[in-house]
C-alpha cells in the first residue's frame, strides 16, 4: 500500500503543511526535536484524515438518491457525523498510509532544519582534479529504481598526470570486480545510507571486499587512453 501511494508531493502543498507545523509550535520555549516529531505526525494525520473524509464526500456523491425517500436536513448531517466518525477509526487504525507518506516526505525535506535528519556532507570527488580541469559530464535519474547516474567523459588535465577516482564518503567496500584487464567496477555501501556504483578503465588499487574507506581515499587511477568514469548513486534502502 505505501509504495503505491509514494508520490510527489507539489511545493505549495509542502507549505501550507508547514504553516501548520509552525502555528503548532511553542514560540518561547525551545524547539526539540521531540516535538518537531510530534508536530510533524500530528499534521500529517490531519491531513489524511482531511483526504479520507473527502474521499468519503465523493463516494457518497457518487451514489444517486433512489427517490423513494426523501432524505431531509438532519439524516444529512447525521451521515456526515457518521462518516467523520469512520475517518476517526479509520486513522487510530493506521489510516490507508497517506500519513506516513506525508511524514516523510515532511523529514526528508525539512529534517536538516528541526535536527531529524543528518547534515548530507558534499561528496569529495569522485574524480579528483583542479579548477582548471576540464571535463563532460552527462546525468541522469532512473525513477524506477531511484537511481542518479553520472557519465563522466573528455577529462583534460592542466598538468601531466593520470587522474585519481576517490571514495565520496566513508563506508564499506561491498564489491570489487575485474571486468577485463583494465576495467573495474566497485561499490561502496557509505555511512550515510548511499551506495555508490564505480567504473572504469586503468587500475584499481589493492582493495578487498569488507574493507574500511574513508572519505577521499584514493581507490584507482584512470587510463589516460579513455577517461571515462561512470557513478551511480542509490539510497541502500532501495533493491
Amino acid at each position: 500500500m505505501h509504495k503505491i501511494l509514494r508520490l510527489k508531493l507539489p511545493s505549495f502543498f509542502f507549505l501550507k503543511i508547514m504553516i501548520k507545523v509552525q502555528k503548532g509550535l511553542p514560540l518561547n520555549e525551545p524547539v526539540t526535536t521531540e516535538k518537531v516529531k510530534t508536530q510533524f505526525r500530528d499534521v500529517s494525520d490531519m491531513y489524511e484524515k482531511h483526504f479520507l473524509r473527502e474521499l468519503m464526500k465523493s463516494m457518497r456523491s457518487s451514489v444517486q438518491e433512489s427517490g423513494l425517500v426523501k432524505v431531509n436536513g438532519a439524516e444529512k448531517i447525521f451521515r456526515e457525523q457518521l462518516d467523520n466518525e469512520y475517518v476517526e477509526k479509520w486513522g487510530e487504525k493506521g489510516g490507508i498510509g497517506i500519513s506516513d507518506m506525508i511524514y516523510k516526505d515532511l523529514v526528508d525535506k525539512f529534517g536538516e532544519r528541526y535536527g531529524l535528519k543528518e547534515h548530507q556532507a558534499k561528496p569529495t570527488g569522485p574524480l579528483m582534479l583542479t579548477e582548471k580541469d576540464t571535463l563532460n559530464m552527462k546525468r541522469s535519474y532512473d525513477k524506477s529504481t531511484q537511481k542518479l547516474e553520472f557519465q563522466f567523459d573528455s577529462l583534460k588535465k592542466d598538468q601531466a598526470g593520470a587522474v585519481e577516482a576517490v571514495n565520496p564518503w566513508s563506508g564499506v567496500l561491498s564489491k570489487k570486480v575485474q571486468l577485463s584487464a583494465d576495467e573495474y567496477f566497485l561499490e561502496v555501501n557509505h555511512d550515510n545510507g548511499l551506495t555508490s556504483q564505480m567504473k572504469f578503465k586503468g587500475l584499481a588499487q589493492p582493495l578487498k571486499v569488507n574493507d574500511r574507506l574513508e572519505t577521499g581515499d584514493k581507490i584507482g587511477i584512470l587510463s589516460q587512453d579513455t577517461n571515462e568514469f561512470f557513478w551511480n548513486l542509490k539510497n541502500q534502502d532501495i533493491k
